[in-house]
C-alpha cells in the first residue's frame, strides 16, 4: 500500500496557502454570483463576467461566510471543533434577511440556535428526520483542509464533526470530508501530473463512507479521463443544491484544470445551477494549490472581509508551531517528511 509523504511547509508557506485558499474562495464566490441558479449559461456571458473589472456586489454567500467562520474557530481553538461554540458563531452571522435561504435545513437549525435551542435537538429532525443533505457544510469544511500537519483521517473526521452541527445526513458529511481532504491535498502540494489526477481522487475516496458518494467520484474519474465539457459534467453529476451534486461537480472542475485557477472557476460557472457554491469550493482547492494566483480572479471581498481572511490564515499557520513542538517531544525530527495520507489511500476511485 502506498503512503504519500510531502516535505513539511514552513510557517510562511502555510500562511500563503491558507490565505490563498480563503481569498480565492471568496473571490470565486463573488465572481459567480451573477450566474447563480441560472440555466446553462451562454459562454459569451461567462466570459463577460470573468472580464468585468468593475466593482461587484460585496455581499458574500452564506456558505462562503461559513468557511471563514470555521477557519477563525479552528484558529482560536488550536485546530479543534467545539460544537456548541461553533453553532453559536454560525448562528450569529446567518443572514436572516435572505428569503431564498429561509426554507433550508441550515436556516432551520441556526434560527433555532439563535432562539436558545441546542443544535443537536434540531439538526437530526430536518427533512423528516433524514438530516440536511445540502452543500453549505461542504463549503465551510474547506477550512479544515488548511490545518497544518493533520493527517487525512483527522482532516476528514473534523470536517464531519463540523458538518454535523447543521447537516447530519451521511451524504452531507461525506461531502464535507471530501472537500476538506481535497483542500488538504492541494495545500500540501500533492503532485497532479495527468496520471496523478486519479490518485488524487483515490485519496479523497478513501475518506468516504457512503457507496453513493464513492460512486459519484467514480463518475468524476470518468469525466476527467474523457476531458468532459461543463455541459457533460452538469448532465452527469449535476450542480444542484444537494452536496452529492455540488462537490463532485467542483472536483471535476478542479481536476480538469488543476494548474489554471481561472479556467477551473470558468468551468464551474459554465455548469450553471449552484454556480456560487461550486465555484467557491473550486476556489478553495485552487487557492490552496496556487496561492500566488489568487490575484488572477478579478472580484475582491470588501476590506473588512479581507482583513478577516488575513487574520484567520495567520492563526491557522501559527498552529504549526505547537503541533511540531509536540512532534519533537514524541521524537519526530524537525524538518523531516511528514506522513500526510493514511495507508488505506491506495484504493482506486470508481474501479
Amino acid at each position: 500500500m502506498k503512503i504519500t509523504v510531502t516535505t513539511m511547509l514552513d510557517q510562511s508557506q502555510l500562511l500563503r496557502r491558507a490565505h490563498g485558499s480563503m481569498l480565492m474562495a471568496a473571490r470565486a464566490d463573488l465572481l459567480a454570483a451573477p450566474l447563480h441558479e441560472a440555466a446553462m449559461p451562454d459562454p459569451a456571458r461567462v466570459e463577460a463576467v470573468l472580464r468585468d473589472r468593475r466593482a461587484r456586489p460585496s455581499q458574500p454567500s452564506a456558505a462562503a461566510t461559513q468557511l471563514l467562520i470555521l477557519a477563525e474557530h479552528l484558529g482560536r481553538h488550536a485546530g479543534r471543533v467545539h460544537d456548541d461554540a461553533l453553532a453559536l458563531e454560525l448562528a450569529r452571522e446567518w443572514p436572516e434577511d435572505r428569503p431564498e435561504l429561509a426554507d433550508t435545513g441550515t436556516a432551520r437549525v441556526l434560527s433555532a440556535v439563535r432562539r436558545g435551542v441546542r443544535w443537536s435537538q434540531v439538526a437530526p429532525t430536518v427533512h423528516d428526520g433524514q438530516g440536511s443533505f445540502g452543500s453549505v457544510a461542504a463549503v465551510r469544511a474547506g477550512a479544515v483542509g488548511l490545518l497544518p500537519d493533520a493527517g487525512m483521517g483527522t482532516v476528514a473526521a473534523l470536517a464531519r464533526r463540523a458538518a454535523g452541527i447543521t447537516h447530519s445526513h451521511p451524504l452531507a458529511r461525506d461531502a464535507a470530508a471530501a472537500t476538506a481532504t481535497a483542500v488538504a491535498l492541494a495545500a500540501r502540494g500533492q503532485p497532479l501530473a495527468p496520471a496523478d489526477k486519479y490518485h488524487f481522487l483515490d485519496l479523497v475516496t478513501a475518506q468516504l463512507r457512503t457507496s453513493e458518494f464513492r460512486a459519484a467520484l467514480g463518475e468524476v474519474q470518468t469525466l476527467v479521463r474523457h476531458r468532459s465539457a461543463p455541459a457533460d459534467t452538469a448532465a452527469t453529476v449535476g450542480s444542484g443544491r444537494a452536496a452529492l451534486r455540488c462537490v463532485p461537480a467542483a472536483l471535476t472542475a478542479f481536476l480538469r484544470h488543476p494548474d489554471d485557477p481561472v479556467a477551473a472557476i470558468r468551468y464551474a460557472m459554465m455548469m450553471g445551477g449552484q454556480a456560487r457554491t461550486v465555484a467557491t469550493i473550486v476556489g478553495a482547492v485552487c487557492g490552496a494549490r496556487h496561492p500566488e494566483h489568487s490575484l488572477a480572479v478579478a472580484a475582491r471581498p470588501d476590506v473588512t472581509r479581507g482583513l478577516r481572511i488575513q487574520a484567520a490564515a495567520a492563526a491557522l499557520a501559527r498552529l504549526a508551531t505547537g503541533r511540531r513542538a509536540a512532534g519533537l517531544r514524541r521524537g519526530r525530527p524537525e524538518g523531516g517528511p511528514v506522513p500526510q495520507l493514511s495507508p488505506s489511500s491506495g484504493r482506486r476511485a470508481g474501479g
